[in-house]
């Protein structure tokens, strides 16, 4: 078991008993409480951004070339405490999704702080909402992404993945993947690799910028559900494994200027090619398939755009449907009352189109389910 008294457990179930959307007191309080719990040394500076990021800069005479990113917000769509179970070596969500999604990944973040690896570390507002903190460091606060080599987020289900590539394209090269990979598996414990099914996470949007950007396997998996667990042997082995690597000692070969599309992206052909094939009527085959726990997000995707493509044509129930199920599970027709279909412009659809390249299919319905909300 994790040790009791260490900031490492006491921020994961910190993190996994609240239920913390975006923009709501309490994903502010979870921020807040981050903060009061940093080490107090002289070498760290915090503060918060405009976008409600909290930073921590723990580069020690700011030699340090390695920025740290994990996201406060889950996808939980109702605040409230957060019910789940444990076993000595997996953690269970119980009637809602877990929230290691990505309360693992800011436990990680701050076992690093508190072990006292350099470097720079953001915990982003907004990711589950299309990750609306990282694209306000984009915009606003280039100079400073610009200091790093590389963005390392602790944001990835499974227990075996350096990720490479992330919605459109590559996100860090196969020589740094290879480098970290090594690392984290140099006491033949844990087994990396590199890996070029990503989808989104934060680091997305700082690839034109940093030169690597990855994502790495957790120990989560099935995020999103009321079926997420975490594996708690894997998440205290790589705990051990990201304090001993020299982190600005890893490899750097990525030209962010250079644009390398992902051999998995070509979601429009996939669509044209595969789509026809699955069934989106909204009935108890369909529910049966989005719910299947064997279903992978590629196909959830396919489904999302098959929808779309129907509300092009006029044909908006399957994916006023699906929208309403992705908001409230608990309560698919209470949903159903506050979508308009009329808000669902042809522009707001083709955007929707795009996003499914980027996003997960719940992030795209959860868009959707904001531009069609209205007052009833």
């Amino acid at each position: 078991m994790l040790n009791k008294k260490s900031i490492l457990y006491k921020t994961l179930a910190r993190a996994v008993s609240m239920k913390r959307p975006h923009a709501t007191p309490s994903v502010m309080a979870f921020t807040d409480w981050l903060h009061t719990h940093l080490p107090r040394l002289p070498h760290i500076a915090v503060s918060y951004d405009a976008a409600g990021n909290l930073h921590v800069d723990a580069r020690q005479d700011l030699l340090s070339r390695t920025l740290f990113v994990a996201h406060v917000d889950t996808v939980h769509r109702e605040e409230g405490s957060n019910r789940f179970r444990k076993t000595q070596g997996m953690w269970y969500a119980d009637g809602a999704p877990l929230g290691a999604d990505d309360g693992a990944g800011c436990a990680m973040l701050m076992h690093l702080i508190h072990a006292q690896v350099p470097g720079y570390y953001i915990f982003t507002q907004g990711e589950e909402r299309g990750g609306i903190g990282a694209k306000y460091l984009a915009d606003h606060s280039r100079d400073l992404l610009a200091q790093f080599d590389r963005a390392i987020a602790f944001d990835r289900r499974g227990i075996d993945s350096v990720i490479t590539h992330q919605g459109w394209g590559r996100c860090c090269s196969d020589a740094f993947a290879a480098s970290l990979a090594d690392a984290l598996c140099a006491d033949e414990v844990l087994m990396y690799l590199g890996d070029d099914t990503g989808v989104y996470t934060d680091t997305a949007e700082f690839v034109d910028i940093i030169p690597e950007c990855t994502n790495i396997s957790v120990g989560y998996d099935h995020e999103h559900s009321d079926r997420e667990t975490l594996d708690l042997h894997h998440f205290k082995a790589l705990a051990a494994a990201v304090v001993r690597i020299k982190w600005d000692e890893l490899t750097t070969a990525r030209d962010p200027a250079l644009v390398e599309e992902s051999p998995h992206t070509d979601w429009l052909g996939m669509y044209k090619t595969q789509a026809s094939t699955l069934s989106t009527k909204w009935d108890s085959k369909w529910l049966a398939k989005w719910d299947d726990e064997d279903t992978d997000a590629e196909t959830e995707t396919l489904l999302v755009m098959d929808c779309i493509d129907d509300a092009m044509r006029g044909m908006y129930h399957d994916l006023l449907e699906m929208i309403a199920h992705a908001a409230y599970p608990e309560d698919p027709e209470f949903a159903l009352r506050f979508l308009n279909k009329r808000l669902l412009t042809d522009e707001v659809l083709e955007k929707a189109m795009d996003d499914c390249a980027v996003y997960g299919a719940d992030t795209v319905l959860l868009s959707l389910f904001d531009a069609a909300h209205c007052e009833v």
